[in-house]
């Protein structure tokens, strides 16, 4: 979950924010794991009870105030990676998961933008492995991680909340076996009842007082809300980082599984007693969608809500903090961090300062509901394209507001539905397909009371081409993002038929002959789908011109590894550097194929829909060219 929010930076004067390490009444901090079971919970169906999966797994990571001996270790950050590696491959069960920290490491680096790898690989904690705790009691923070996430996504926070005096418990997010987190009600409440589960624990070991305090991010912000919905504690406060119980979701896939969630029997923000808070990130014009259709502090008597103005999902982690190379005390991820901090401590010591540090902070009190109308109303057109002089129906023809992330193509048989947003009613569509000339159409005159619309495509007439076949001393190498990583990938958007994924090839200013395409599958649950192959001119930084005179068109069915495509027949010669892309437009409405990613050649440019505008992630995704010189 990666969307990029706000221009608007934060800007703090550095005292009010700053805790500093002469006023921590902690200053030294500890970290452990605890492996145990829940006997009460079956987890690895079919196998005896001497199987170590036959029971639920419980794995808890511990921050805590600790007294430091000098024969202790720090604890680095990759420790903490390493965690998830060890853990996917022991709940997996079947599952190699070797390389896996390595490759993660290297996608957090790529994600953030920093320079090197090995740098944030050997990044130390500020806590100390294993170290003798206080011997006291302490109010315990029970912390849930995102989908599918571990501790390291927010240890910093932690390492905070533990130098005040809590105890914080990361529990992790996994699902009924084979521990996949899924968006199903019964594996989001695993993660609950793993939660609810270490608390009975922790207070069994006489660690901790009675002041329970649940903190989530994204997913886990939801678990945390719906643990508060069916309390089996009473706890002393709710914190949520931009949670994902506030419904702001851009595909209508995830919009359903959610909506299912909100519906549900067990969802009742009213029943939150205790004192919620809600942080939510920002969101500029340039979205696709507004920030949210649903504020869950509307329904929670004794909540509040805090915008922190400029912050993107990924602020409320970590993450986003150790990858700065020039990391200063006033970025977004330290003031949520302080705000969360003088929340508990607010909330459960008593220190009476929450309301004065918000008003000081800067942050928006405001939500920003968006207009329901202008997101979910508007207009459904319906058409058939032909070609104007055969008549011939034109399947797979790009159809969309340029530029918008509203888009579609046709079907096999040439037609085509395409919602258009109220805000959208007076822009133009855009038909456009290899071998026709463009055309375009003002919303605004779109015919009314038609049932189906005729739209007619004209020939465009190109000029042969004379193929130079390169001279004896032939230099054949594949170009591109050779990756086979089985961990990370990248695949389409949801629902939109027309979306691309593409990645730029460098090649020697020579004529250069197109021989094969390749693709490496990491995932694959699509029974079918098909798929258009695009070589595009590179312009300003971006696709652009698409150079081919027909249609290459490729079915992957449920194969994956690597995948060969024949490209000789085409006669594709290229003389400078282009973007070859791979654009879905027939299948499975989720295609269901993760295309492995990697970090050289990074960088993938991709867009939601056609004629959509094209944006950059920086994991390079596994396409690759055989080409001859």
């Amino acid at each position: 979950m990666n969307i990029a929010k706000g221009a608007v930076y934060f800007l703090l004067i550095l005292s009010t924010l700053k805790l500093s390490a002469q006023q921590l009444p902690y200053p030294t901090i500890g970290f452990r794991t605890i492996t145990t079971y829940d006997s009460s919970r079956l987890y690895r169906p079919n196998v005896p009870t001497s199987d170590p999966l036959h029971h639920r797994p419980v794995e808890m990571d511990l921050w805590y105030p600790a007294e430091v001996n000098p024969s202790d270790t720090i604890v680095k950050f990759y420790d903490l990676i390493q965690l998830l590696e060890k853990r996917s491959a022991f709940f997996g069960n079947t599952t190699k998961f070797n390389g896996l920290s390595d490759e993660l490491i290297q996608y957090i680096c790529a994600g953030f933008d920093c320079k090197n790898p090995e740098t944030l690989k050997s990044l130390a904690t500020k806590s100390y492995l294993n170290a003798k705790p206080v011997a006291e009691k302490f109010p315990l923070v029970v912390y849930l991680t995102a989908f599918n996430g571990m501790s390291y996504e927010n240890f910093q926070l932690f390492e905070a909340l533990a130098h005040q005096g809590f105890i914080v418990v990361s529990i992790s997010s996994i699902g009924r076996y084979p521990g996949n987190m899924s968006l199903n009600s019964a594996d989001l409440f695993e993660q609950v009842r793993d939660a609810t589960f270490s608390i009975k624990y922790l207070a069994s070991k006489d660690l901790v007082t009675q002041d329970y305090s649940l903190l989530g991010y994204s997913w886990g912000g939801l678990a945390a809300s719906v643990m508060a919905m069916t309390p089996s504690f009473q706890y002393r406060a709710i914190i949520s980082l931009d949670g994902s119980e506030q419904f702001n979701y851009g595909n209508e896939e995830d919009i359903k599984n959610f909506t299912q969630i909100r519906e549900s029997g067990y969802f009742k923000p009213q029943k939150i007693q205790v004192p919620y808070l809600y942080l939510d990130q920002d969101f500029t014009s340039d979205d696709d969608i507004p920030d949210s259709v649903y504020a869950i502090t509307d329904h929670i008597r004794n909540s509040y809500y805090l915008k922190i103005i400029g912050a993107s999902h990924t602020d409320f982690s970590c993450l986003s903090n150790i990858s700065r190379q020039d990391s200063t005390d006033d970025n977004k991820y330290k003031l949520i961090q302080n705000l969360i901090t003088h929340f508990l401590l607010d909330r459960v010591k008593g220190s009476n300062d929450f309301e004065a540090f918000a008003s000081k902070s800067l942050v928006s009190k405001t939500f920003s509901l968006p207009k329901i109308d202008a997101i979910n109303s508007g207009k459904t057109i319906k058409g058939i394209v032909r070609d104007v002089n055969t008549n011939a129906t034109l399947p797979y023809v790009n159809i969309g507001i340029p530029g918008k992330g509203i888009g579609t193509a046709t079907d096999l048989n040439g037609k085509f539905s395409l919602t258009i947003p109220v805000s959208f009613a007076n822009d133009t569509l855009k038909f456009s397909m290899v071998g026709y000339e463009e055309h375009i159409i003002n919303l605004h005159n779109w015919p009314r009371n038609v049932k189906m619309s005729d739209i007619r495509l004209k020939e465009r007439i190109s000029e042969l081409r004379e193929v130079v076949v390169p001279g004896d001393r032939l230099t054949t190498k594949v170009l591109g993002n050779k990756t086979q990583s089985k961990f990370f990938g990248g695949k389409f958007a949801s629902n939109d038929l027309g979306s691309e994924l593409a990645i730029r090839i460098k090649i020697k200013k020579a004529v250069t002959f197109l021989e094969s395409f390749y693709v490496n599958i990491s995932y694959n649950t699509s029974d079918s789908s098909t798929f258009r192959l695009n070589i595009y001119e590179v312009k300003n930084g971006l696709p652009g011109r698409n150079i081919l005179t027909e249609n290459i068109l490729f079915q992957i069915g449920r194969q994956s590894g690597k995948i060969e495509f024949d490209l000789s027949k085409y006669d594709i010669i290229v003389k400078d550097d282009f973007f070859v892309s791979l654009e879905w437009i027939d299948g499975n409405k989720n295609s269901g194929i993760v295309f492995s990613g990697g970090f050289t050649n990074k960088n993938t440019f991709y867009r939601k829909a056609s004629q959509g505008k094209w944006k950059k992630h920086q994991l390079g995704v596994g396409f690759n060219v055989k080409v001859i010189y």
